[in-house]
Formats: structure tokens, sequence, C-alpha cells
């Protein structure tokens, strides 16, 4: 492994996500599922995304307490299927740690999201005590209400991923892999 590569993966192991797949391959990648498969969940879901951004990479002692919250509470939701987390995957690119979520509903992530017995409340508690208006960390997210059929997947050659990995493809479709007709 190169020293970028394993830099990398300190860094991907540092944040605990458990859906991380190696790009060397190995028995513990997704398996492709050839041809086209498409998902109908047939209920209402959320999408949130969310994240953060490094403002000042220096700052470590500002990000890295962000970067771990993040990961215990990653863990925590991923612990509980009752908190009503379908699926979460992270994406990083550059200073930005990008968190996208399936959740059952808005409920669901308002009920965890303020729950005094549940990491996210300390957490932000925290954050708006030591970090909030010093500019070093960024916080975002966007949520999405998605009404049942308000939606459209559609995944060629791929392993389950998005929807169909939050919905364990629940309800999924194989079609003739030349069907190329992506509208329902």
């Amino acid at each position: 492994m190169r020293p970028r590569d394993a830099s990398r993966t300190r860094f991907v192991n540092l944040l605990g996500e458990a859906n991380y797949r190696s790009p060397l391959g190995g028995p513990h990648v997704a398996k492709v599922r050839p041809g086209r498969v498409v998902v109908d969940y047939g209920e209402d879901l959320v999408v949130f995304t969310g994240g953060m951004r490094i403002n000042r990479l220096w700052k470590v002692g500002r990000w890295l307490p962000v970067l771990i919250a993040l990961r215990k509470i990653l863990r925590e939701l991923a612990s509980d299927p009752e908190l009503g987390l379908l699926d979460s995957r992270f994406a990083l690119s550059g200073r930005v740690v990008m968190v996208v979520q399936y959740w059952r509903s808005g409920d669901h992530l308002e009920e965890y999201a303020h729950s005094q017995e549940r990491l996210h409340r300390g957490f932000w508690k925290w954050f708006n005590r030591n970090v909030k208006d010093n500019g070093d960390v960024g916080l975002w997210h966007e949520l999405y209400q998605v009404p049942a059929g308000a939606y459209e997947t559609s995944y060629f050659n791929m392993p389950p991923f998005g929807l169909a990995r939050a919905t364990k493809e629940k309800a999924a479709a194989r079609t003739d892999p030349d069907d190329h007709d992506h509208h329902h």
C-alpha cells in the first residue's frame, strides 16, 4: 500500500464507516449485480445529507473532535434499527466529509436529533459552546421528505447501493439488461 493510500485508510478508519470497501477488491467487497435493478420501496422516506467542512486544516483540535463525534453518532444509529435510520454512506471530497442517509420518516430523524438520551444532542450543545462562531469547522445538512412513488431508482451493474441498499432491495425488480428506459 502506498503511503497516501495508508493515510486515506487511517482517515476512513477514524471515521468508522462500516460501509467502506477496498478499491482493491477481496471477499469483503459487495458483489456487483449484473443488469439493471429498480426499487419501488412503496413508502414515504427521508433523505438526509449533511456533514462537516474543515475550514482550517491546522486547527486539528477543533475539527478532530467533530469527526470523532460524527463517528460515534453513526455507530449509535447503526446499532439500533428502531431509531429509524435505513442506511448511511459517507463520501470524502477535499475538506468535506459528507453523509447521505435514508430514514423511515422525518419523525424518526427529529426524535433522534432532539433526544436527550442520544449522542447528537450532547454533541450539538458542545459544538455551539466550543466551535460554532470561530469558523474553524463548518457543519451543514439538507433534508428531503420524499413521498412514496415520488422517486425513481435505476442501478446498472452495481452492488446494492443508495435506496436499494437502504431498503435491502425491498420490492427490487431485475429488468432486462438491454432495457435502458429510465422511466417507469
